[in-house]
């Protein structure tokens, strides 16, 4: 018997401290997430041996996504292991079962978050102005500049950078509102900035809807107004910053910005591959690894389609994430690659996955819950034009986020009353 609860306590003890590093990392390391991933996964398999019942997260978004992932790997051969479903669920499971059974402890973790957050927006800044990569600094060179360039972060790349301060954006302002505590806002805050310094414009698309939405469906009276001020103040200071103002207007232009007719051309060829070379049994299930060569075979006639010109001749040496413009058949786009990997099935699935999420915060009886929903409108809406869920540092954050929406939620159904971190107010939590 005390071997039996001696392994709890051990299961217990490595989910605490994956959340622990999760906290650290998310922000910060794609490594340190994989570790944190990897504890957490240990403790829940102690858990599932010696404990009688495992408190699990609810498990219908995952299997909106599990089921057709799955039958497409099975049908394809390729493996479970190579679908978009992995150890990046292993902080929903963590973050939910803490918050609820730890809940006052949880909150140690988040001012642990707001840190590494904190230091990853810094970070961001430093590299904007200084136009040196923080992994690479050289401090004989280090100079400091009036214009901005773009920044990558301590995650390497500024759209992954981008979309994971995103999520937490999401995060830090539910619990501004609901909390209403000055450390949320700031991070909340600092993040906004980080996000405007990635120069991620699909981010930009997307914390500028979410805003909207806030706005317009939660804000009342003066702070409408006052938020409707802030927000156009904050967009018209964008246009005064070169740098900021020429890649704002880029967003428009599809004549001769690279970046955008490069999707254009990725987007126009997967639609050719999967209308014109896809089986029925493919179109339903997806081409799995695949659907680049599928998209490969289109992509000369949908370049010259897009740009009049032929395709640039072609160097067979390099691996086709070289050859110019295609970007190894990335789709820039969540939509077409739950289409062209999973199929029907599998672009189903993920609307359905999302689906779920914002029916339930969209009905739970507090209003500030509609913040979630709104921000992962946001987030669907950056999709189009990015493959950002399954980016790996998008999808550990997403999960994460996600155990504490859901976590939230079952405290509120649980309790009548709030708990000490969530008294401002008379509302439940």
């Amino acid at each position: 018997m005390k071997t039996v609860e001696s392994l709890q306590k051990a299961g217990n003890f490595f989910v605490f401290l994956s959340l622990l590093l999760f906290s650290i990392s998310i922000p910060t390391s794609i490594a340190l997430d994989n570790f944190a991933a990897g504890f957490g996964i240990l403790g829940f398999l102690l858990l599932f041996l010696f404990e009688k019942k495992v408190l699990l997260p609810p498990l219908t978004p995952v299997f909106s996504l599990f089921f057709p992932e799955s039958v497409s790997a099975l049908l394809n051969r390729i493996g479970i292991t190579k679908t978009d479903l992995n150890q990046h669920l292993t902080p929903y499971f963590v973050s939910y079962r803490t918050l609820l059974l730890s809940y006052e402890s949880f909150w140690k973790f988040v001012n642990l978050l707001i840190l590494s957050s904190t230091v990853s927006v810094f970070v961001v800044i430093f590299e904007a102005f200084s136009w040196q990569n923080v992994k690479h600094l050289n401090i004989k060179n280090l100079s400091f500049h009036l214009l901005p360039v773009r920044a990558e972060g301590l995650l390497n790349h500024p759209l992954t950078t981008a979309g994971v301060f995103y999520i937490l954006l999401v995060l830090f302002v539910f619990l501004s509102f609901r909390f209403k505590k000055v450390k949320y806002y700031l991070a909340a805050f600092l993040l906004l900035v980080g996000i405007i310094f990635t120069q991620s414009r699909s981010y930009w698309l997307g914390s500028s809807l979410f805003i909207v939405l806030v706005v317009i469906f939660y804000l009342r009276g003066f702070k409408r107004l006052l938020a409707s001020v802030l927000l156009l103040s904050a967009f018209l200071s964008l246009l005064f910053v070169p740098p900021l103002k020429s890649r704002l207007e880029s967003i428009s232009n599809l004549k001769n910005n690279w970046s955008n007719l490069d999707r254009i051309i990725l987007w126009t060829s997967h639609i050719k591959a999967f209308k014109n070379d896809y089986s029925l049994k493919e179109k339903i299930f997806g081409t799995g690894e695949q659907a680049w060569k599928y998209s490969w075979h289109r992509f000369p006639e949908s370049f010259k389609e897009i740009t009049g010109k032929p395709y640039p001749k072609l160097n067979r040496k390099l691996p086709p994430s070289k050859w110019p413009h295609f970007h190894g058949g990335l789709t820039h786009n969540i939509y077409l690659k739950y289409l062209t990997k999973y199929g029907l099935l599998g672009l189903l699935g993920y609307l359905l996955f999302w689906g779920y999420i914002l029916f339930v915060n969209f009905k739970a009886p507090t209003r500030t819950f509609r913040l979630f929903s709104f921000g992962y409108i946001g987030f669907l809406f950056a999709g189009f034009f990015e493959n950002n869920f399954t980016d790996a540092e998008v999808q550990f954050a997403v999960w994460f986020v996600l155990g504490i929406n859901f976590a939230l939620l079952n405290l509120k159904k649980a309790y009548k009353t709030t708990f000490s971190e969530s008294s401002p107010d008379n509302e439940p939590l």
